[in-house]
C-alpha cells in the first residue's frame, strides 16, 4: 500500500468527520448615498406639539417632570385637546363631555403655556362618518362650543379641525364644512380662530380629493388657514405641498403615532418615527404635532396601547419611563427647532424619500438654517426595520455613506458640525466632530440609526 495515500485518506477521513465552527455571514457592503440640498429654503417650521386625550390627575412632583420633559425638553408651543361632536352631541354635551376629560383644565394649559405652548389646537372627534345632522347646524354647534370655551371658562382656541380623520366625507362635504364653519366663526367674533383640514388618516389620494375641493370654491379656500393630514404608514408627500405652492396657506401634520404596545427600548418604532418626522419636514410641513404626550399605565408591561405616548407614569412601578423615540425627538428637536427654514433635498438614489404606502426608502433625511443662523443635517437609517409587511415594506440592514451636497454653504473653505447619534443602546450621544469642506460632507451611519449634525450660529454674510 502506498504510504502517502495512505496518510492522505486518513486526512480526508478525519476532515470529513471534523466539526468546524459555524462561519459568520459576511458583513453587508456598505452602500453610498448622495443628498442634494437646495440652494433656497421652502418652508418655515413653525410648530410642534402633541395630543393630550385627557388630564390625569398624576401624583407630584411626577406631573410636574412630565411637564418638563415633554413640554419643555421637546420645545414644543402646540397642545391639541379632543372634543366629542357626534350627531347625538349638542353644545351641552359637549361641554359635559370635554370637562370630564380634562377635569383640571386650567391647571393643564397653565402649566403648557409655562413650557412654551401659545396655540390650543381643537380636535373634534365624531369617528370617521360623515354627520347625519345637516353641516350648518353640525359647524353651528362646533362654532358655539368654542365661543362657550372663550366666554364661561376663559380658553381661547387658536385654531380649529372640522373633524378628525373624517374618512366618511365626501369632498364636497369637506369644502361645505369649511364655509359653514367659517362662517359660524366670524358670526361671533372668533375670526382670529383658524380652521384647518381635512386632518385625514393618511396623506393619501382620498385627503388629496378633499383638499382640491377646498381649493375649487373661493370661499372655502379663503376660510381655510392651512391644510392638515395625519402621518402613520402614508406621510406628507409632494403632492401636498404642491397644493399650496404659491399661496399663504399652511400645511399641518396633526397626528402622528403608533398603536399597540411598545417595550421602552424599540429601535424599531423610533427609527421609523424619526423617519416620518424628517420625511414631513422634507415635504413641506410646517406644524407637526404627536398623538399623545404622557399619561399613566396601571402597569407599562401589560399595556396594550402604550406605543401612543411619548413617556408613560408607571403606577405599579411608580416611576416614569421613556419611550426611545422620546430621546430620538430630543435630539431631533434640537437640531430643527422651531423657526428652522427647511431647504429640500433629494437622494441619489431615493428621489425625494417619501415614506408612504408599501416600499418604504432606505433613509429619510432634512436640512435646515436655524433661527440662530446655524445649519443643522438629520438623516435615519432606515433599513433593517423590523417587522417588514405588505404595506410597509423596510429593506435588509446594510449600512450606509451618506454624502451632503449643500450649495448655501459651499463659499465656506472649512465648516465644523457636532455629530450626534441615536441607536438602540444609545439616546442622543455626541459623537465628536466633523469638518465639512465647501459645502459637501460624507458619514457613514448604521441601519436603525439616527444621526444629526449641528454647526454654531455661523455670522449672517457666511450663512446664505
Amino acid at each position: 500500500m502506498n504510504p502517502l495515500k495512505s496518510t492522505l485518506a486518513c486526512l480526508a477521513l478525519l476532515a470529513s468527520n471534523m466539526i468546524l465552527p459555524a462561519q459568520d455571514a459576511a458583513p453587508p457592503t456598505l452602500q453610498s448615498v448622495s443628498l442634494f440640498v437646495q440652494a433656497e429654503p421652502h418652508q418655515t417650521l413653525q410648530g410642534f406639539g402633541c395630543s393630550q386625550v385627557r388630564n390625569e390627575l398624576l401624583p407630584e412632583p411626577v406631573r410636574t417632570q412630565l411637564f418638563d420633559r415633554v413640554f419643555g425638553d421637546l420645545k414644543m408651543n402646540i397642545l391639541r385637546l379632543w372634543v366629542e361632536t357626534g350627531d347625538k352631541s349638542e353644545v351641552a354635551e359637549m361641554k359635559q363631555s370635554f370637562l370630564k376629560a380634562y377635569p383640571d383644565l386650567h391647571h393643564l394649559i397653565d402649566e403648557a403655556r409655562l413650557r412654551g405652548i401659545d396655540t390650543l389646537l381643537l380636535a373634534p372627534a365624531r369617528g370617521e362618518a360623515s354627520p347625519s345632522e345637516p353641516k350648518a347646524d353640525y359647524a353651528r354647534k362646533l362654532a358655539e362650543f368654542i365661543a362657550l370655551l372663550k366666554t364661561e371658562l376663559g380658553v381661547e382656541i387658536q385654531v380649529t379641525g372640522i373633524a378628525n380623520e373624517p374618512q366618511g366625507f365626501t369632498p364636497t362635504q369637506v369644502a361645505r364644512c369649511v364655509i359653514a364653519l367659517r362662517t359660524e366663526l366670524n358670526a361671533r367674533g372668533l375670526q382670529k380662530v383658524g380652521i384647518i383640514a381635512p386632518e385625514s388618516a393618511s396623506a393619501d389620494a382620498l385627503a388629496l380629493q378633499m383638499i382640491k375641493a377646498i381649493k375649487a370654491d373661493p370661499v372655502a379656500w379663503a376660510g381655510l388657514r392651512g391644510i392638515a393630514t395625519h402621518s402613520y404608514n402614508m406621510a406628507a408627500t409632494p403632492e401636498f405641498a404642491e397644493s399650496i405652492a404659491g399661496t399663504s396657506k399652511e400645511y399641518w401634520q396633526t397626528e402622528a403615532g403608533d398603536n399597540g404596545h411598545e417595550d421602552p427600548a424599540d429601535v424599531n418604532r423610533a427609527t421609523e418615527t424619526a423617519a416620518r418626522f424628517l420625511n414631513d419636514l422634507n415635504q413641506g410641513v410646517t406644524h407637526w404635532i404627536w398623538f399623545i404626550g404622557f399619561l399613566g399605565s396601571p402597569d407599562m408591561n401589560q399595556d396594550g396601547d402604550n406605543a401612543t405616548k411619548l413617556i408613560i407614569y408607571d403606577y405599579r412601578q411608580q416611576r416614569i419611563i421613556s419611550h426611545l423615540k422620546y430621546d430620538w425627538f430630543r435630539q431631533l428637536r434640537a437640531a430643527f427647532p422651531n423657526g428652522s427654514r427647511i431647504h429640500w433635498l433629494r437622494a441619489e438614489p431615493g428621489g425625494t424619500l417619501v415614506f408612504s404606502y408599501g416600499d418604504k426608502p432606505a433613509l429619510d433625511a432634512a436640512a435646515a438654517q436655524r433661527p440662530d443662523s446655524g445649519w443643522s443635517l438629520g438623516v435615519v437609517n432606515l433599513t433593517g426595520v423590523e417587522p417588514s409587511t405588505e404595506i410597509a415594506r423596510f429593506r435588509p440592514a446594510t449600512p450606509l455613506a451618506v454624502s451632503w451636497n449643500v450649495p448655501a454653504l459651499r463659499a465656506i473653505p472649512k465648516l465644523t458640525f457636532k455629530v450626534f447619534r441615536s441607536s438602540a443602546t444609545a439616546r442622543f450621544v455626541p459623537a465628536g466632530q466633523v469638518v465639512m469642506h465647501a459645502g459637501r460632507i460624507t458619514l457613514n451611519i448604521a441601519p436603525r440609526e439616527l444621526l444629526t449634525l449641528t454647526t454654531p450660529p455661523l455670522p449672517l454674510a457666511a450663512s446664505h
